[in-house]
């Protein structure tokens, strides 16, 4: 641990600025994900990306993984529910760093990136496509990128093995053998894990924070000084976002309420939806069981999860309004204000934290905090990661 400089010595005490000191740097990759062997390769990367902003990737070929995960906007979407085949009932979050969340989906019923980009691809307010149509689509515009990452496709072209359209509990694929049901999967499933590849790069590191915690003591004002020791202190921030990644992880229930949204039980529900996916980490999909198979077997829904919801990152968090899981909030301000009266008081699923109380900020201590926040906004990733790429048309 370095020696904290003078300048920040009439700041903060030598205890609050080893805390600050664990929350940077970003490590500069994400850990790895054995469940992926191509997690980390160029090729797969490059073509995941092409999945990502390829609308031909959904039901009427209108909704790219792109729609709701804007490029524009943090990776995230500027509506309070995402509006892709339908309107959906929570936020989009931001993609930036999601390859070091330990969970994904606010309710965590996804383990990893290639298994939420599945569950994107065929919900029915999201993408609406089915898996057959994508291992056709794979067929018609990405075999040769698709055979060099993953090897030889199954004869497709065989459209009474392979019908054109469909997915589990739809007559046409409900009919395939089940070997040819598995070969279809395991595209599916490929699809997913180059996307994942490509959401791996996405890495926004190097904030002005990170700039300050190093050594440069111009890097940010002296009200998100103020602020960051609002945060480590009174605020209690640092409860649930104390890691690099200003996440803790976890599931919370801080009372958010549902507003006019259907009644949303969050990591309750999560838990089940997760145990019964055939592509989480432990399935037959996975490229490595091993890991993955011991933290879901401790994973059991009980009447705690009700109403819980993950941890957002706080990194690049002012690019990314609205905020919780509602997209209710449409300031930092405003989240600010929510966590100062300690959370709702009605109208939210299940019971909120016991630790989650007043926190009798001051004004000026609201207004640093969010001058605070601002300095957790990133370096964006390379440019040619920003873009949409040129896409086959053969």
């Amino acid at each position: 641990m370095t020696a904290m400089p003078e300048e920040k010595a009439d700041i903060f005490t030598v205890r609050e600025w080893a805390v600050i000191q664990r929350l940077s740097p970003l490590p500069e990759a994400p850990p790895p994900n054995p469940t992926n062997r191509v997690a980390d390769n160029p090729d797969a990367a490059r073509l995941g990306q092409m999945f990502f902003f390829d609308a031909r990737f959904s039901k009427d070929g209108t909704v790219a993984c792109a729609t709701c995960h804007s490029p524009f906007h943090g990776f995230a979407d500027v509506e309070a529910t995402s509006l892709g085949a339908g309107r959906g009932t929570r936020n989009a979050p931001t993609l930036l760093n999601a390859a070091y969340n330990k969970w994904q989906f606010w309710d965590g019923r996804a383990d990893t990136l290639w298994a939420q980009a599945l569950s994107a691809l065929e919900g029915e307010k999201e993408q609406a496509g089915t898996r057959l149509q994508y291992a056709h689509l794979i067929k018609q515009h990405y075999e040769a990128g698709y055979e060099t990452v993953f090897g030889p496709l199954p004869k497709l072209e065989d459209a009474t093995r392979f019908p054109s359209d469909g997915k589990p509990d739809d007559p046409a694929f409900d009919s395939m053998t089940e070997a040819d049901q598995r070969a279809v999967n395991t595209i599916f499933a490929n699809i997913g894990k180059a996307i994942e590849a490509y959401e791996r790069r996405l890495i926004s590191r190097n904030a002005p924070f990170d700039r300050y915690v190093a050594g440069d003591v111009t890097a940010i004002s002296l009200e998100a000084k103020r602020g960051l020791k609002t945060f480590i202190g009174k605020g209690v921030c640092i409860l649930c976002h104390d890691t690099p990644s200003f996440t803790d992880n976890e599931f919370h229930n801080l009372g958010v309420p549902q507003g006019a949204l259907p009644e949303d039980t969050g990591r309750y529900a999560g838990i089940s939806s997760l145990l019964a996916d055939p592509f989480n980490g432990g399935g037959i999909y996975s490229d490595d069981t091993a890991i993955a198979t011991r933290i879901l077997n401790f994973l059991e829904p009980t009447p705690q999860h009700q109403g819980e919801f993950k941890t957002p990152t706080l990194r690049n968090v002012a690019l990314t309004p609205p905020y919780f899981h509602t997209g209710e909030f449409p300031t930092l301000a405003s989240v600010i204000e929510f966590n100062n009266v300690g959370g709702a008081s009605g109208d939210f699923v299940g019971r909120r934290e016991g630790t989650i109380e007043p926190l009798h900020l001051t004004e000026q201590e609201k207004d640093d905090l969010v001058e605070f926040l601002k300095t957790l906004t990133g370096e964006l990733p390379p440019t040619h990661l920003l873009r949409k790429p040129d896409l086959p048309r053969n």
